[in-house]
């Protein structure tokens, strides 16, 4: 989940489960601890305020997937989401880079119920099949399986990796035709497991008894291999025939998901087969389909206000509800001889069939949804309805409440439909008020969603904050922050909005307390909604008449920003004409560091501006944040706002526990996109400001390019100048007509041609001074890399074939060139006068670029392919005239793999993804990585964070989200690595 890998607290509910032909799910919710008594005050109108536009930034993610979701539990410990699928398989996905894990086939058809059980280490699964399946979730040792092919020493587990099996243990069945299972709840103390299931039925079996005979025993009794199955249509018995047997099918994962399952043929030889006991079913348990089970435990008789004295007689009550309407409650106790015991029935005329459950132990409420939208709640110390009301037309097909927080926000009921999701307050006890109660309208519901069909809800707590998933028919997968359901966590206009506890004075002195506030809010979850936040800024640098308003404000924020986070300094320097440049710089505090002054100090650059981007052309809004299958969408997620704030988040961690070992200033400029104007000259006024009064700097670091394919993380260490030209031809007269004039003058666009034709022979530039690059040298004919090897440096050879050892589908020779050799482009010609076919321009113009690479000196590129041009159009004789305009210049860049910062930056990807990185050039330009080496007299380092496919500077735009996580971890482990640099 977007949140740090601090402990989690356990999960708050089960499972929902709807029906593809029958009416809908369950949910049964174990809730913590909240005010026993309640404050309701619910309208009798069925109408909902509508607040659903303004929730939209209170979710963290969004998943797709090609069936229904039927089900759900989460694994807070785990980090992990576990879904029922309509189509026979358990989805399992990581609440922290939000990928998919794996996927294992379960049942013979949909899987209608999911259950987990307090410890997190068993998980149950019911399904159209008839079948309660029992897992052992299983944890494994991290491992890498590409590694072994690189080095031979062992992986670092990273913070943002988790391997799990699912381990078959039990399958479950009854002789009798019980029909779909529709609802589970197994309680821990007497190992048992409650089964609702389509026939009306509740049964139950103990795990810990002794089974004699092995599954090839019972394979014949399994309902799949039944034909007079009761529930089933003809069409429905011949495809159970069909089907293999579930004891049969061979779990197959992606090898991207990099958690090996292994199959389940190879593990249900030790799969115990157990048959439920005839003495264990309650036949009619209702008069109507069982579609919700629950428990309460009697801690202590002593203190329990259960009514009628049922505290002192039953160490456990099950809750059941079903299609008849009514909630019933069982005594269960060892001293019973193991039997249930109808207790009580509750009923309300209204209600008709009841399809979603939810128990509080502490409060002994009960929580009904049922047809129509009906929705009741019931006192178990007095078996008194507490309310009904109605939230729409739609069956409330699920419902959960919001774990309690401490009083940090209010508690929530929330309830599903067809319609969408709909919350309503249950206790005002609390610190903060909810946006839409703030006129003491404490007894309306308001609408979450609208028109987004939920099939099944659950919210679990992780270290005091609540989260909210919702799936449905639509194939999606929503996961909300509760808290910001009720405040949005972050707001700017031209300020930013944190508490006020965590504003520090920026003092490296400040309190543990305040470290210990700050590095509490310093959570993944914080980390994405800023992000959300910061993508919104319109920060288009080459459109400065539009947006330099919005330029501004992204600045403010990010020196509110850091200042929130505890920067000794920030401020922001002015660029003439163009966006500031933000500064920032944060103190080393590790007590580890013995002496201040003698402490690395690295500077990273970033920029906050990004290119155009238009609604018609992206699928989603460009300029919002939409999170998606493991991935954020907008623009400026991967360039460059996205790498920006993990750098900002990675110091801001380190710095708020106390442990940052090096002084880390952060220079992020607001024009890189539109050739970094002005950026220059700003630095240098403002350099002695910018090294904290003079100090050296050790290193630069940047994060701005990307990997060469999807999988092989890369550090970057070289990239191409440029320089951008107008290459212009006029005439001293005006337009003319080419049938007045044709063949009589020299014509401004015929001279423009002669010239770019002398620009490039072949594939080679013919300026001076570039003839010597295309030279072939000591290394042809080194097998391995074919015709452009010559081109490479004794030393690079080594990298080149790395990278065509662990890259596939990859022209190196291809990368060659456009890595290591320079290129001219023509990207547009311009004439003059109308646009017709007749007529003879007076001015001809063409825009050019020339990518240049390290080696070359930029002026000597200049100069040369000014006096080239001049020359050539001399020769020509013409009676027009020439000029080349510079229109921006930036210098090639190679860093030395072999320094320190390297190796140390290289070791920390190994960590961190297992694999040692490639180390790649690109053949694009960043402007400002050269300057900055020689202004400040030290060696920079680039850290690609996205993969190949992010689209960077194109339509969609994206980052995976675990990049973005992973890198986070690798700065901080660089900025407390990197030494002192040998000048």
């Amino acid at each position: 989940m977007a949140w740090s890998s601090a402990s989690m607290s356990k999960s708050h509910s089960t499972s929902s489960t709807p029906t593809s032909n029958l009416s809908p799910p369950t949910h049964n919710a174990e809730l913590s601890s909240f005010n026993y008594h309640h404050e309701f005050s619910v309208s009798n109108s069925n109408l909902t305020k509508d607040h659903s536009s303004q929730f939209k930034k209170s979710l963290l993610h969004k998943w797709n997937y090609k069936h229904s979701i039927l089900c759900m539990v989460a694994s807070p410990r785990r980090k992990l989401l576990f879904c029922g699928t309509q189509e026979s398989s358990i989805l399992v996905l990581d609440l922290v880079t939000f990928q998919k894990k794996f996927e294992i086939p379960t049942h013979v058809g949909s899987v209608l119920c999911l259950h987990l059980s307090d410890c997190e280490n068993i998980l149950f699964s019911g399904g159209s099949d008839s079948l309660v399946k029992v897992w052992k979730i299983k944890d494994t040792q991290s491992r890498h399986n590409s590694r072994s092919s690189y080095s031979e020493s062992q992986p670092t587990e990273s913070t943002y990796d988790s391997f799990i099996q699912l381990i078959p243990t039990h399958t479950i069945y009854s002789l009798l035709d019980i029909g779909d299972i529709f609802s589970i709840t197994w309680i821990d103390a007497i190992q048992s497991v409650f089964i609702g299931a389509q026939n009306a039925s509740m049964s139950f079996v103990h795990l810990d008894t002794e089974i004699n005979g092995s599954a090839d025993e019972h394979l014949q009794f399994m309902p799949s291999n039944r034909f007079d199955k009761f529930f089933d249509s003809e069409k429905t018995k011949k495809s159970f025939s069909k089907s293999s047997s579930p004891l049969s099918f061979t779990e197959t994962v992606p090898p991207e998901t990099g958690s090996a399952q292994p199959s389940y043929t190879a593990l249900h030889q030790h799969v115990k087969v157990i048959q439920i006991p005839t003495e264990n079913i309650t036949s009619y348990a209702h008069n109507g389909y069982l579609y919700a089970l629950d428990f309460i435990t009697i801690e202590n008789p002593l203190t329990s206000t259960f009514a009628n004295n049922i505290a002192e007689n039953y160490q456990h009550v099950i809750v059941s509800a079903g299609g008849d309407g009514e909630i019933k409650l069982w005594g269960y106790s060892n001293e019973n001889n193991g039997n249930l015991v109808f207790l009580r029935s509750l009923s309300h005329p209204k209600i008709d069939s009841i399809f979603s459950l939810a128990v509080s132990q502490s409060s002994l409420t009960v929580y009904a949804g049922s047809s129509n939208g009906n929705v009741c709640i019931w006192d178990l110390a007095t078996f008194q309805l507490l309310k009904n009301f109605q939230i729409d037309p739609n069956d409330v097909y699920t419902l959960a409440v919001s774990p309690s927080t401490n009083g940090n926000y209010p508690q929530w009921l929330l309830m599903g439909t067809e319609f969408g999701i709909t919350k309503m307050i249950l206790s005002k006890s609390t610190v903060q008020v909810d946006m839409e109660l703030e006129n003491n309208d404490t007894g309306t519901c308001v609408r979450v969603t609208k028109n987004d069909p939920c099939l099944t809800l659950l919210t679990f707590a992780v270290n005091n904050e609540s989260y909210l998933v919702s799936a449905g028919s639509d194939k999606t997968i929503s996961l909300w922050s509760l808290h910001s359901m009720s405040n949005t966590c972050i707001t700017c206009s031209d300020s930013l909005s944190l508490d006020n506890k965590l504003l520090t004075s920026g003092d490296s002195s400040v309190s543990g307390e305040k470290y210990e506030n700050l590095s509490t809010y310093l959570t993944n979850e914080k980390f994405l909604q800023i992000l959300g936040e910061l993508i919104t800024f319109r920060t288009v640098s080459k459109q400065p008449d539009t947006y330099k308003e919005e330029c501004r404000k992204c600045a403010n924020f990010l020196t509110l920003l850091f200042k929130s986070f505890g920067a000794s300094k920030t401020q922001m320097f002015p660029v003439p004409n163009g966006n500031s440049i933000v500064h920032a710089i944060f103190k080393a505090n590790s007590k580890k560091v013995e002496n201040p002054g003698e402490t690395p100090r690295i500077l990273w650059y970033g920029h906050y501006d990004v290119i155009p981007a238009s609604n018609s052309t992206w699928k989603t809004p460009p300029f919002t944040m939409t999170p998606n299958n493991g991935y954020i969408y907008g623009r400026g997620v991967t360039d460059n706002k996205g790498p920006l704030l993990v750098a900002i988040f990675a110091i801001a961690e380190l710095h708020s526990r106390g442990e940052l070992e090096s002084d880390f200033i952060f220079v992020i400029e607001g024009e890189e996109e539109a050739g970094s104007w002005g950026f220059q000259n700003s630095v240098l006024e403002n350099q002695y400001e910018i090294s904290d009064g003079g100090k050296p700097i050790d290193w630069i670091l940047l994060s701005n390019s990307y990997w060469l394919d999807d999988k092989t993380p890369a550090l970057n260490y070289g990239l191409r100048g440029r320089i951008e030209i107008e290459l212009v031809v006029w005439s001293d007269k005006p337009d003319r007509h080419s049938g007045v004039d044709g063949g009589v003058v020299i014509e401004p666009s015929m001279d423009l041609v002669k010239l770019l034709g002398k620009l490039v022979y072949r594939d080679q530039i013919m300026i001076p001074g570039f003839e010597e690059i295309y030279k072939r040298n000591k290394n042809e004919g080194v097998e391995g890399l074919k015709e452009n090897l010559q081109y490479l440096e004794d030393w690079e050879i080594p990298l080149y074939q790395e990278i065509a050892q662990r890259v596939t589908d990859l022209d190196i020779n291809e990368l060659i060139r456009k890595w290591r050799l320079p290129s001219l482009s023509l990207h547009k010609i311009e004439m003059s006068g109308p646009d017709n076919g007749s007529v003879i321009s007076q001015k001809a113009e063409a825009k050019l670029s020339i990518r240049i690479i390290p080696g070359q000196e930029l002026e000597n590129v200049k100069e040369s392919f000014i006096e080239y041009v001049n020359e050539c159009f001399k020769r020509l004789e013409s009676t027009n005239h020439v000029e080349v305009k510079i229109m921006h210049e930036a210098e090639p860049w190679l860093g030395d793999v072999h320094n320190l910062a390297y190796q140390t930056l290289s070791t920390c990807l190994d960590e961190e993804w297992g694999v040692p990185p490639i180390f790649v050039r690109e053949g694009g330009s960043i402007p400002s990585i050269r300057f900055l080496e020689k202004v400040f007299a030290c060696s920079a380092a680039h850290i690609p964070t996205g993969q190949s496919s992010d689209n960077a500077h194109l339509n969609n735009e994206r980052v995976r989200i675990v990049n973005l996580l992973k890198s986070k971890e690798i700065i901080k482990k660089a900025a407390n690595r990197l030494p002192r640099a040998q000048k």
